[in-house]
């Protein structure tokens, strides 16, 4: 999959200034991308993206230790901030950028809007937890104070690298916001991928939103609860921050308002994303009861799941809080004991999830029952009873409830074999890896 998209058809209308990461701008080579330093981290098992926007006001209401901790709170892959300061005296000569990257461990980059402004710079920045591999400023048509739009590459792994767009909309009125809106999708033409945060100054219905949402979709319809509003902080009654996404984004999405009524004017908005290319059930939750200590013989544990949609398992996964001397064996099923799959798998990290990728995919039929399941020779298996009693779904797979499939988890003692045992609805902690058909 390639999510680097040509800016040639833009250049022309659009103003585009090649900065580095974690400086204010120097001169750069149009279109020179920022060098590699950073080693590529794996995206977090079972990988959601969890995706911010934060009006913070320069820390003038707060401070950013306040901020950095409502952001760490999160545990967000990517931030869009807004009103941000660099070297500007208001702000004690602070690179409010750099300051929050290292007060929350991420990855950082600054776009000034202004590029001379109090004795610095003023503006937008994103952190990230994947490294950053080129930023792009755009300047926004304005009828007052210049605004502008950073668009920052952000590596996920070594096939996906995502434009990351963040903004501030003007003041002046809706029409100045609609010129906005119009560079703004210039901009972000032709990059399906693209992620979008910002404070736009306008409510939903405006038409500046009504335009953007003509090419990407808004986080908070599609999955947030209630009425959004983020400003002003203490009590909100606007709904005039927004998280957008590229018509690629086509996972189910979850989005809330942050409860932090007093480090900004505004408050910031999440969103996780479940990744279209590689889903899970259970992504990085961990269990309760990470190991049975009194149980240590040879057994196959499992889970029953389906997926609404056609697509092929790349890989399976599960948790184990002790090593196994003889390893593991890690198994896909049909719903009626059909052997899909199989291969063996060494101990990794301890405790923690094991993944394995399959020598070849195995396609899967929508809403249709499968098992993935494990054999250890040792026993002392993670295990969470009551833990599937409910049903379990993230994007397209679910793993249903115990009493509606005829028992969920399942278990076979023995040398291995299908599992089809249940008991006490137990959460056995086995997952698969799935991509959802093109």
């Amino acid at each position: 999959m390639r999510l680097r998209q040509p800016l040639a058809s833009i250049l022309a209308v659009l103003l585009l200034t090649i900065l580095p990461v974690c400086a204010p701008p120097d001169t750069a080579s149009e279109g020179q991308p920022l060098a590699p330093t950073e080693a590529v981290q794996a995206l977090t098992p079972g990988g959601g993206l969890r995706f911010m926007t934060y009006n913070i006001k320069h820390g003038e209401v707060s401070s950013l230790e306040s901020i950095a901790s409502v952001i760490n709170g999160q545990a967000p892959d990517v931030v869009a901030l807004q009103e941000v300061d660099v070297l500007t005296h208001r702000s004690g000569k602070v690179d409010q950028a750099a300051r929050l990257g290292q007060l929350t461990g991420l990855h950082h980059a600054f776009i000034p809007a202004l590029l001379s402004y109090d004795g610095g710079q003023y503006g937008l920045a994103v952190l990230s937890r994947y490294p950053i591999r080129s930023v792009q400023r755009f300047a926004l048509r304005s009828a007052a104070e210049q605004r502008a739009l950073g668009v920052v590459e952000v590596e996920l792994d070594a096939a996906h690298v995502i434009p990351v767009a963040v903004t501030h909309f003007g003041t002046t009125g809706a029409a100045e916001r609609l010129n906005q809106a119009e560079d703004v999708k210039a901009a972000l033409a032709g990059r399906p991928w693209a992620l979008l945060g910002g404070d736009l100054n306008a409510t939903p219905t405006e038409s500046s939103i009504t335009s953007l949402k003509a090419m990407l979709s808004d986080a908070w319809t599609r999955g947030g609860s209630g009425n959004g509003y983020t400003q002003s902080a203490s009590f909100p009654t606007r709904r005039i921050d927004y998280l957008m996404l590229g018509s690629a984004w086509t996972s189910p999405v979850t989005a809330a308002v942050v409860g932090a009524s007093s480090q900004s004017d505004h408050r910031p908005v999440v969103a996780t994303l479940i990744l279209p290319w590689s889903q899970s059930l259970f992504g990085d939750r961990v269990p309760a009861n990470t190991v049975e200590e009194a149980d240590t013989r040879a057994v196959e544990v499992g889970v029953r799941f389906r997926s609404n949609v056609p697509g092929t398992i790349t890989a399976l996964r599960f948790y184990r809080g002790t090593g196994n001397a003889a390893g593991y064996v890690a198994r896909l099923w049909s719903g009626t004991g059909t052997l899909l799959a199989q291969v063996p798998v060494s101990d990794g990290r301890i405790p923690g999830w094991q993944e394995v990728l399959l020598p070849s995919p195995v396609s899967i039929s929508a809403n249709t029952l499968y098992v993935a399941s494990y054999h250890t020779s040792n026993g002392r298996f993670a295990r969470d009873p009551s833990g599937l009693a409910s049903a379990v779904t993230s994007g397209n797979l679910t793993a249903p409830a115990s009493a509606s499939v005829g028992g969920n988890g399942v278990y076979a003692y023995g040398a291995g074999g299908f599992p089809a045992g249940s008991y006490k609805d137990t959460n056995y902690w086995v997952d698969v890896r799935f991509v959802p058909a093109p």
